[in-house]
């Protein structure tokens, strides 16, 4: 069962998952650490990357990996304890992944290009291919970023995401057009046999909800951001 504490922080069991707010810049160390503190992550041993809005991986392996942080990727997988992986959004889609049973926890930054790219079908295939996770025990969870009904964009890039074949993955109100990637993130987990069950939308939107969350859209391009973070304990 997940528990949902301050509307943010998720535990289950031996997973610790937490989604920062507007009083948190996930880019400031001092937040960081003040918030790590709070919640029982372990500052010491964090692990981000430069994102590029794109589809690759990074798997942390050793405590080595740790001081890597700075290389170019958009997920971060572990089946290490104690090491908080960390990614920042502002309109973006966090996803977040973990298996229990085989003790694995991950994160991708899923914008358009993201999406798009299938980062989260290559975080599936590396959780099943390298750490032997059955899909059927992966749970996900998509976490504050922008909904469809706030995230215009142009007839070009609904043409595009129709290769991807998914059904009901934009709107359309008096010409313009709108992508849903909540939906899109949702149906691709789904392909590689996320059940259901185990895709967890959590209703924020940082535009709908900007009082809660940074939005780069609404907040003129703020280089502040929502942290999304991650351990095994």
């Amino acid at each position: 069962m997940i528990e949902i504490v301050d509307g943010y922080l998720v535990n289950d069991d031996n997973v610790k998952i937490a989604f920062t707010n507007r009083n948190v810049d996930a880019k400031s160390s001092e937040d960081m650490k003040r918030f790590s503190d709070k919640y029982g992550f372990n500052y010491s041993n964090i692990v981000f990357n430069t994102q590029v809005h794109g589809a690759d991986v990074r798997i942390v392996e050793s405590e080595a990996d740790i001081t890597d942080n700075g290389k170019e990727a958009d997920g971060l997988i572990t089946n290490l304890k104690e090491i908080p992986l960390l990614i920042f959004t502002a309109d973006c889609v966090p996803v977040v992944f973990y298996d229990k049973k085989q003790g694995v926890v991950a994160l991708a930054h899923a914008g358009w290009r993201g999406t798009y790219g299938n980062i989260a079908g290559e975080m599936i295939s590396i959780m099943r291919n390298k750490y032997g996770c059955k899909v059927e025990d992966v749970k996900t969870i998509i976490g504050p970023s922008v909904s469809v009904d706030n995230y215009e964009v142009s007839y070009d890039l609904i043409e595009k995401f129709a290769a991807l074949e998914v059904q009901d993955y934009y709107k359309e109100n008096d010409g313009k057009y709108y992508l849903d990637l909540w939906q899109l993130n949702k149906e691709l987990l789904k392909k590689c046999g996320i059940l259901e069950d185990n895709i967890k939308i959590i209703d924020f939107c940082t535009v709908r909800d900007n009082d809660k969350f940074f939005s780069y859209r609404l907040d003129d391009a703020t280089p502040k951001r929502i942290g999304t973070i991650i351990q095994l304990d």
